[in-house]
């Protein structure tokens, strides 16, 4: 048997931010793999992190 110590508003507010942290992941995991493609066809650094704002850093760390 299950007992919640949290109420029915509290659950839907975590679980709306575990979606909305899960949706952000997912997003930031998809630039990614988007970036590491464009770097693999030979797309410069600057224009990647101009069109997905990811930081420079970052992308630079996929190319390695």
């Amino acid at each position: 048997m299950y007992i919640s110590l949290l109420t029915k508003d509290e659950t839907a507010e975590a679980e709306q931010r575990g979606m909305e942290k899960g949706m952000e992941q997912g997003m930031e995991k998809g630039k990614l793999e988007i970036a590491r493609n464009l770097l693999a066809n030979g797309v410069a650094l600057d224009v990647i992190a101009k069109s997905s704002g990811l930081p420079a850093d970052k992308i630079q760390a996929l190319a390695n």
